[in-house]
């Protein structure tokens, strides 16, 4: 078994709500609610969802962005408790983030030798060889040493995003946390980024953590997909088994909504989703998708359902299958 890089038991995140003169806290709001998961070291980790589901508050909670309000979480073996109490660059040492906007994440007043030699800086990794790191670098991910002098308003939205993921690589962290990282660009620039990442992950034995909406893209590139609702995983499975394998209802509606091409498949009847996420702090008793489902029976509306193991590698949270 493959040693885990990250791992979260009960992790939860909460909001506060405030209102009135004073400020006073009205209610929590809750986003993340007992998330369980292990990203092995070397894989591909896809979290799918509907914008809404938690997928990006877990990725900050993660970088330590976000403080966790509940639960544990443990990077390289050691406790989030421990990595405060240690300097921040020597957690940032271990895991990178890419952003969502190539537009917003880099520094508009830096010239691109800048953005990439700072982290080199800050991580006391310069060693005087600054410019000839961030040539490699930036030729590693399909850019030249004539860009270096150039701002990131010169380059194109998916050339900002080569520049990003160069900036989160230079330092060679362990585990580099993905965020829709596709999701800004145009369709004809999303899959050439893709591949990027994949070559990147393969070269430097990286972990990835690949956030995105886009189904059919995580089942070709993830080794395992999790699928987040309302702040709760419920299912992870292999990649390459989700679109044929998904078993969730939740799953299988957003497997349905994939646009099929086929005229004829199109034809078929496919049940679609209906409504919406649940506001955070919406209180949901019982499986918070059951209001949504359309296979719910009797314990859904009142027992909460756990991640249960329904085939080697594939678990699930469904009554549906932990009643059999």
């Amino acid at each position: 078994m493959r040693e885990s890089i990250l791992q979260l038991r009960g992790v939860g995140k909460s909001f506060a709500e405030r209102g009135g003169v004073l400020r006073r806290e009205q209610r929590r709001l809750q986003v993340l609610d007992g998330v369980d998961l292990a990203i092995h070291s070397g894989e591909v980790f896809g979290l799918a969802g509907e914008s809404g589901c938690g997928k990006t508050t877990l990725a900050r909670v993660v970088m330590r962005l976000l403080a966790p309000t509940a639960g544990d979480l443990r990077l390289a073996g050691i406790d989030y408790g421990e990595w405060a109490r240690r300097p921040r660059r020597a957690f940032y040492r271990q895991v990178q983030m890419v952003f969502q906007d190539p537009y917003a994440s880099l520094n508009p007043r830096l010239r691109v030798h800048r953005i990439l030699g700072e982290m080199l800086t800050i991580h006391g990794l310069a060693n005087g060889d600054r410019r000839r790191r961030c040539t490699r670098m930036l030729e590693q991910v399909g850019l030249t040493a004539d860009d270096l002098d150039k701002f990131p308003h010169e380059f194109s939205g998916g050339q900002r995003q080569r520049i990003a993921i160069a900036r989160a690589l230079i330092i060679r962290p362990r585990l580099l946390v993905a965020d829709e990282p596709v999701s800004a660009l145009d369709l004809a620039v999303q899959q050439r980024i893709v591949d990027l990442l994949g070559t990147m992950q393969r070269k430097l034995a990286l972990t990835l953590l690949f956030i995105s909406h886009d189904l059919h893209l995580m089942t070709e590139f993830c080794d395992r997909i999790g699928v987040m609702y309302a702040g709760r995983l419920v299912e992870i499975l292999p990649g390459r088994r989700l679109i044929e394998g998904g078993r969730h209802p939740y799953v299988q509606g957003l497997l349905n909504s994939i646009p099929i091409a086929d005229p004829r498949q199109r034809a078929a009847k496919r049940p679609l989703l209906e409504g919406e996420v649940p506001a955070p702090g919406a209180h949901i008793p019982g499986c918070a998708f059951h209001p949504r489902c359309p296979q719910r029976f009797a314990p859904c509306d009142h027992l909460r359902p756990e991640l249960i193991e329904a085939a080697p590698g594939h678990w699930i949270a469904c009554h549906l299958f932990s009643a059999t």
